[in-house]
């Protein structure tokens, strides 16, 4: 029988008709997760292999976004005085 349809809990053997999450009778969880983790890696997402994690502080990335931010800005404007010839002139 698969765990799922087991009308008893798997700590104290009570029956659980109702299929209560926990026992009524122990307060145990009444029966095995269906789920686990390891379908997280059979699916899509987890057969991604080109997710990295890091540990950044906060700081150090809002810095990092901050300068990216400003070199950016200061390229583009750059770029849009160059071809504007104001500078030539």
């Amino acid at each position: 029988m698969p765990p799922y349809l087991n009308m008893n809990c798997i700590h104290c053997k009570t029956p659980n008709p109702e299929q209560w999450f926990y026992c009524r009778s122990c307060g145990n969880k009444a029966s095995e997760p269906i789920y686990t983790t390891n379908l997280f890696m059979q699916s899509e997402i987890g057969k991604r292999s080109d997710i990295e994690f890091s540990k950044v502080s906060m700081d150090s990335h809002i810095n990092k976004i901050n300068k990216d931010k400003i070199k950016k800005s200061n390229k583009f404007w750059k770029e849009k005085v160059r071809q504007s010839g104001v500078l030539n002139g």
